[in-house]
């Protein structure tokens, strides 16, 4: 176990929860983040109607190299997963001790993988790639650059980490905004620990800060021009009162997403550390650390009782990448260099055996069970689509989608010819946000999918299918309207139900001639 190598445990962690995730969830999440990600990234904009633009770029980059498969997908979802367990090792070597011995040091690492990697969000939930779980590398690295630039002793190591505290911590603004309340707390550290207030005698803080302001500009400028639609979807989070209940929920997400963790960190403590406690001279204040852990779920939860922004448990996945570390470093006193690596690993094993047989059973039953969610049957949706649309015209391209967002995405993901994916209609104030604006010489379709009740057999979204017809009656346009019909197919499901969607055909304008 000892000369067990890291790369070698990441590969087999990335493997476990791609394999987990393609045979549990095979046509993306139920709720769409995914192929709307992928429907934002046909754009390379400097934003979107609702989110920054990093993890659409992330998600076009990707794509851009690697074939659009769902199995691809997960691919990326657990590398970015994983590059924030990597941040979060680099964090925790920041408070290990330069004499401490080598065997102790290996242990504290392992340990603060195992902790991370056995949290929600680093397994489980880091599976949907969005606008929460692209956090989960961001934060960590970004905490890493605010430590190590505030430690830094040589000139060189400091304007090092002032550079790469401004550039993550754009690219975490970018990623979501939320990550404004991790700045905040790390300000916040950085004042409540008396030796890091002499950076600010520096001018390394006010390079940095100067750095990641003209990083933003970009996107600053585009939100101008586009009306600042963040605005909007502000306005759209507002919650009337705040509830006491949600706050409690959200602030015991620290325990809840992290019960694997909890429980690994009593079996070592309990069974694997020994009984004298060896004082640490600790390099780096543990009050900081702690700060790190608490201050952004309060912060949270301070927006959600003043500024009325509605707090919601997802919100959580990125905020305890701290909690490994501290679990630790409470642990490191205690460790000894005479661990107990055997019993550890056949600990893991089998851990990681009772995970792919609880896997597999669960995937069993969602099969024989026919349940909704695990045969969304996007692939077959599309297929449905596009087979219908050649019927109708032999020798076209299926340009662009529209209609129920963000189901339209499903098209441009699974589509053959990868269509643009529109929020609605081409003149909906999302969609105007980034324009298509050659729809009008190219065939599309609006989609409408009854996302509530999975499209099963006999519902509508009508909702979308009214605003379609209206939409095209404003237009000229005649009404040619469908029922498509199709169920999930392959070895896998074994008692998928029939589903439907509507779709409205809209020929170019050289065909309405």
């Amino acid at each position: 176990m000892k000369r067990l190598p890291l790369r070698t445990l990441g590969m087999a962690y990335v493997a476990t929860w791609v394999l987990i995730s393609w045979l549990t969830v095979p046509a993306l999440d139920s709720y769409g983040d995914m192929v709307e990600n992928y429907a934002w990234s046909q754009t390379w904009a400097w934003g979107t109607f609702r989110h920054p633009p990093l993890f659409a770029w992330t998600v076009g980059a990707w794509f851009s190299f690697f074939p659009t498969q769902v199995w691809s997908y997960y691919v990326l979802s657990y590398l970015n997963a994983a590059a924030g367990i990597v941040g979060i090792l680099w964090l925790a070597r920041l408070w290990l001790p330069p004499t401490l011995s080598h065997g102790r040091r290996r242990v504290f690492e392992m340990l603060v993988l195992l902790f991370a990697a056995l949290s929600l969000p680093y397994s489980n939930l880091a599976a949907k790639f969005n606008a929460d779980t692209i956090l989960l590398s961001l934060w960590p690295w970004t905490a890493y650059a605010f430590f190590a630039a505030l430690h830094a002793t040589e000139s060189r190591e400091r304007w090092k980490f002032t550079l790469l505290l401004a550039l993550t911590a754009a690219a975490a603004m970018l990623g979501k905004y939320y990550s404004g309340l991790l700045l905040a707390s790390l300000l916040l550290v950085s004042f409540a620990q008396p030796e890091y207030r002499r950076w600010y005698r520096t001018i390394h803080p006010y390079a940095a800060l100067a750095l990641f302001l003209l990083l933003l500009l970009p996107h600053v400028l585009w939100e101008a021009r586009a009306g600042f639609p963040l605005r909007d979807y502000l306005e759209s989070k507002v919650d009337e009162s705040a509830d006491a209940g949600r706050i409690v929920l959200f602030l015991l997400s620290g325990i809840y997403y992290l019960p694997a963790s909890w429980i690994a960190w009593l079996i070592v403590r309990r069974r694997l550390t020994s009984a004298a406690r060896k004082p640490i001279a600790w390099p780096v204040p543990l009050r900081p650390l702690v700060l790190l852990c608490i201050l952004p779920a309060l912060f949270t939860t301070a927006f959600n009782v003043f500024a009325r922004i509605h707090l919601t448990t997802h919100w959580a996945i990125p905020v305890w990448f701290g909690l490994p570390v501290l679990m630790a470093v409470w642990l490191l006193p205690n460790l000894g260099d005479d661990f107990e690596w055997n019993r550890f690993a056949r600990g893991v094993a089998v851990a990681w055996v009772v995970l792919l047989a609880g896997t597999l059973i669960y995937t069993i039953v969602l099969s024989v069970t026919g349940d909704a969610k695990y045969s969304l049957a996007r692939q077959e949706m599309v297929k449905a689509v596009e087979g219908r649309f050649a019927e109708r015209f032999p020798s076209a391209r299926l340009a662009w989608a529209g209609g129920s967002w963000p189901e339209s995405g499903a098209l441009a993901f699974f589509g053959a010819g990868h269509p643009h994916a529109l929020p609605g209609v081409p003149d909906d104030p999302r969609a105007l946000v980034n324009p298509y604006e050659s729809w009008r010489e190219q065939h599309g379709v609006l989609v409408c999918y009854a996302s509530g009740a999975y499209a099963r057999e006999g519902t509508h979204d009508t909702a979308c299918e009214a605003q379609s017809r209206a939409w095209l009656q404003g237009q000229g346009l005649k009404v040619e309207e469908e029922v498509l019909t199709y169920h999930a197919e392959g070895w896998r499901f074994r008692r998928a139900q029939p589903k439907n969607i509507t779709v409205f055909w809209v020929p170019p304008a050289t065909d309405r001639m």
